[in-house]
């Protein structure tokens, strides 16, 4: 673990001596400790969640079972694992993980201007390709506004805190949360301005190179659709970044699928397709893509200006 705190096997019960104190003491930063270990498993992880380093994490696990007297984690060479007692900690340390968040809420809610820090997250093309760049225009009108950009393919927890905003590609079915839809639709095949001026009309979908995702994001609908769909030998790159596919597609080494929304943003231009391969071309997967954000933080101003912003950017008229 990288850490010289004392490993105990698994099963072991060591003895851990209450708190000389008459009643021992439970600080607010020791149920975070408890919930990041919980939830990361490893000391490493509990360590990156809260931003201290291993021996830190190691340190305050061991003052916190000294002062409360009890086994909380068994830590092994993998990891660490939460003990009965630990287990029965969490929903209490979540009640209060939740709690401490809506206090949050309600001092946010006393601005009013729009100022402060909104923390937005987006899937990484979409960071990079739409939001980063647009952040220009947003500061023009909110000169007191600081953006923090999350680029993550994961979901963060809203309820959490965890950021302000998130765009993802599925609506929320659960929390204290609202969406927006922003845009619907099936992707078109695109490629660089010069690419199409070369191509004219596409006649078939093997008479020009693909750029796909790797393997480990082939499972994607697009990245599925091109795998069934297009000659193996015409893909000629296959990455898990967005961000290279749309470099490399503006080079004009071939085409990919992007929704019409986001070409304005990524350079990239709509390739026009012949009327017979429209009429057998195989139906392309469809999605979409959804503002989400929490409830209670709606009527923020800095959250509700931001919200209207890129409202603003991807909903059409």
């Amino acid at each position: 673990m990288g850490t010289s705190a004392k490993q105990f096997p698994k099963n072991a019960k060591p003895s851990i001596s209450p708190s000389s104190s008459a009643d021992p003491r439970l600080r607010w930063d020791d149920l975070g400790l408890l919930l990041a270990l919980t939830r990361a498993g490893t000391l490493s992880g509990a360590a990156e969640r809260l931003g201290v380093n291993i021996s830190t994490v190691a340190r305050r696990l061991d003052a916190m079972e000294a002062e409360l007297g009890v086994h909380l984690f068994d830590r092994t060479p993998a990891g660490v694992s939460a003990t009965e007692i630990a287990e029965a900690l969490v929903p209490a340390a979540e009640a209060m993980e939740h709690a401490a968040a809506d206090v949050l809420r309600v001092l946010a809610g006393r601005e009013t201007e729009p100022e402060g820090t909104v923390r937005i997250t987006a899937p990484p093309g979409l960071a990079s390709w739409v939001v980063a760049p647009a952040l220009v225009r947003l500061r023009a009108r909110y000169p007191k506004l600081c953006v923090e950009l999350l680029s993550s393919v994961g979901y963060v927890d809203l309820t959490r805190r965890e950021a302000d905003l998130a765009l993802r590609a599925m609506r929320p079915q659960s929390g204290d949360l609202v969406s927006v839809r922003l845009v619907e639709g099936t992707p078109v095949i695109v490629a660089a301005p010069s690419l199409c001026s070369r191509l004219g009309k596409l006649e078939h979908l093997d008479a020009v190179d693909w750029v796909t995702w790797g393997p480990d994001l082939a499972h994607l609908a697009d990245g599925a659709w091109i795998t069934k769909h297009v000659d193996p030998k015409r893909i000629v790159l296959r990455t898990s970044s967005m961000d290279a596919q749309i470099q490399a597609v503006r080079t004009g080494i071939g085409v990919m699928l992007v929704h019409r929304p986001f070409l304005p943003f990524v350079g990239l231009q709509e390739v026009p397709l012949s009327s017979a391969l429209s009429k057998r071309l195989p139906p392309l997967p469809s999605g979409s893509l959804w503002l989400v954000g929490h409830r209670a933080l709606r009527d923020v101003p800095r959250v509700r200006v931001v919200w209207e912003f890129v409202l603003e950017m991807l909903v059409a008229p």
